[in-house]
């Protein structure tokens, strides 16, 4: 049930609280893990794939699905998992079927779990704050090749899952921000609102044009990028990391007792 008392935060994941490191190193081991894995499945189900076809393919397949989240669309993670395998011979997700295919994916989250990205320091305690201000929080996430699942098991390990009243993956709901939709269906679940919601993200397109068309208060994060910059939609609050939040929030809160 809505209610017009309670207030929430949500939260964009990538560079607003977890962070590639060593200049996106890291990221480019995922890749490779992902490659190595995924190769490992399949030739335990018979299939026998070049590593550099393979690579390349779903290399590029990620950096498609990034590109399509900027129009606000997605896929189910198994669904790219066999688009990226029928990229590379049509009739292969047939000979794997359902299970195979889901096999595959747990490999490629595999490598999303032995390699993950950074949570930034501080950030727990930020989000507990938050909690103890009396709001819920929201995560609202575009995804790339790693299923919620993965992500569900990793906040698990960071002692991260609790904090979250509700998480929103774009590739659960094959959608993604800034389609209003994916705000919708957050604020739905966390029973808020959207004038009494604040949402927090480093993307001036995805995370704050998305949160304003749906009638959100924002907050960019925006790192050591430019803020003289002229926007079409322009930010209600700017910070460079959460770390420097709490002071937003309460003042926010405040306004919202006016």
């Amino acid at each position: 049930m809505v209610s017009i008392d309670r207030a929430a935060v949500t939260f964009d994941l990538w560079n607003t609280l977890i962070f590639e490191f060593d200049n996106k190193l890291n990221s480019r081991k995922r890749r490779e893990l992902r490659t190595e894995y995924a190769l490992d499945a399949l030739r335990g189900l018979g299939e026998s794939l070049e590593w550099v076809k393979f690579h390349e393919t779903f290399g590029d397949l990620a950096d498609e699905i990034t590109a399509g989240h900027d129009g606000g669309t997605d896929a189910h993670f198994h669904k790219w998992v066999e688009l990226g395998l029928s990229l590379i011979d049509p009739d292969l997700p047939h000979r794997l079927g359902g299970s195979g295919i889901t096999h595959v994916g747990d490999a490629i989250d595999k490598a999303f779990l032995d390699c993950p990205p950074l949570l930034l320091e501080g950030s727990l305690e930020i989000l507990n704050q938050v909690h103890s201000r009396g709001l819920m929080i929201g995560l609202i996430t575009n995804t790339g090749m790693t299923s919620s699942g993965a992500f569900t098991a990793w906040f698990a390990e960071l002692g991260l899952l609790p904090v979250f009243d509700h998480m929103v993956f774009s590739n659960d709901l094959a959608i993604a921000k800034p389609n209003h939709l994916i705000f919708d269906v957050t604020l739905e679940a966390l029973g808020v609102i959207p004038r009494r919601v604040i949402h927090v993200g480093d993307n001036i397109h995805t995370d704050v044009a998305g949160a304003a068309a749906a009638g959100i208060t924002t907050v960019w994060v925006s790192g050591s990028a430019q803020t003289d910059l002229t926007f079409a939609v322009k930010p209600d609050f700017t910070l460079q990391t959460i770390l420097e939040l709490l002071p937003i929030v309460d003042r926010w809160l405040e306004s919202l007792d006016r």
